[in-house]
Order: structure tokens, then C-alpha cells, then sequence
């Protein structure tokens, strides 16, 4: 049976690289392709495709946001998620998440194809080597959710719009953000920023 498939990818050329392999083989049938969370999201709701290949960073919604929204929503698809995060680091975070699969964009595009192919088998298609992000020095304390409130105060967003983005309150992202702050030892806004960028957890 033919698999139907979305790209959320916010570079063209990175989009248009994957659709033309995915053209090519008669097993996959691209049925969308966006480069903002909302709109992929949308997309998703609309098509109900069977595999959706995921970019962490989108604007307007990130990917592990989006993981938790498609989860939450129990739709039934497979996420890959394709990154140019560490893998060692994200992998796990993703996969914590709700996704089934991670691929660094550092990795040949038959690597994609095959993690592809794995996941729509039904089974989970991660690096062997991803490390539990609890033993990575500064970032041992953090959990996935505190991991996105972080990556998005890094990006300048208020509290108001993370709210807005990952459905809490203010006083929930107002709290995050002082248990992160706590838990790094960092007592300001430039200090976190300064953080994810060094891990980046932020292009």
C-alpha cells in the first residue's frame, strides 16, 4: 500500500531534496509540504497522512511542540523527526515527545529514506548512540517541557506567547522559567539565551 506523506521543513531546499526522492519512489505518495508549525499542523488535521517528516525548529510552532499537540490530539501518524540538533542531545527529547524516529541533517539521504521506511514498519528508528540527556553536563535537570519554555525564551518570546504556543498559563511559563533559571544556576534572560545557543538547543 501506498504511504502518504507530509515534509514540515521551513528551508525549500531542504523540502524540495526530500520530496523529489519520495516522487521517485512509487512507495510514497507526498500528499504536503510546509514550512510553519501552524500550517503543518494543519496540514496534518486535513491530509491525515501516514508519516509526517518533522524540522524541530518552525516558525510560529516548534516541532516538539507539535509532537505533544499531534499526541495530545491521539492522531494516528508516525513522526520522523529530522534535525540539525545534536541527536545526542534532541533524540531522546523527541522521543520522549511522542516521535518515532530521529534523523540528524547531517546524515545521507538514504539514512532518511531508511528511517522512513523502519518507522512506517511499525518500529522506532533512533540513534544507537543517543544519550539520556540527564547525563549531559547543564542540562541534567531539565525536563522535555522546560527544554521547550528554554528553547523558546531563547528565541525572545514573552511569557505570554509560550504560553499561547504550549497551552499554559502565565504563571505556568513564569514558573518554568524560574525552576530552568534555578536549575542552571542563571539569573538572567542573556544567560539562558546564551546557554541553549551553546548547546544548541537554538539556531
Amino acid at each position: 500500500m501506498v504511504k502518504r506523506i507530509v515534509i514540515i521543513d521551513d528551508h525549500p531546499i531542504i523540502r524540495g531534496t526530500i520530496a523529489n526522492v519520495l516522487r521517485a519512489d512509487p512507495e510514497f505518495d507526498l500528499v504536503g509540504q510546509s514550512g510553519d508549525g501552524e500550517d503543518g499542523l494543519q496540514m496534518i488535521l486535513d491530509k491525515a497522512p501516514d508519516l509526517v517528516i518533522l524540522d524541530l525548529d518552525l516558525p510560529r510552532l516548534d516541532g516538539l511542540s507539535m509532537i505533544r499537540r499531534i499526541r495530545a490530539q491521539n492522531i494516528k501518524i508516525f513522526i520522523l523527526v529530522l534535525s540539525a540538533k545534536p541527536e545526542h542531545l534532541m533524540a531522546t527529547y523527541t522521543r520522549n515527545a511522542g516521535a518515532n524516529g530521529y534523523v540528524s541533517k547531517g546524515r545521507e539521504i538514504s539514512e532518511l529514506i531508511t528511517a522512513l521506511k523502519t518507522v512506517l514498519c511499525g518500529y522506532d528508528c533512533f540513534p544507537v548512540d543517543c544519550t539520556d540527556p540527564t547525563t549531559v553536563s547543564g542540562l541534567a535537570a531539565l525536563s522535555s517541557r522546560e527544554v521547550e519554555v528554554l528553547q523558546n525564551l531563547a528565541r525572545g518570546m514573552s511569557n505570554r506567547d509560550i504560553a499561547g504556543r504550549l497551552f499554559l498559563s502565565d504563571k505556568t511559563v513564569s514558573t518554568y522559567k524560574s525552576r530552568i533559571q534555578e536549575k542552571l544556576g542563571l539569573s538572567s534572560l542573556a544567560a539562558l539565551v546564551e546557554f541553549a545557543s551553546l548547546h544548541r538547543l537554538i539556531d
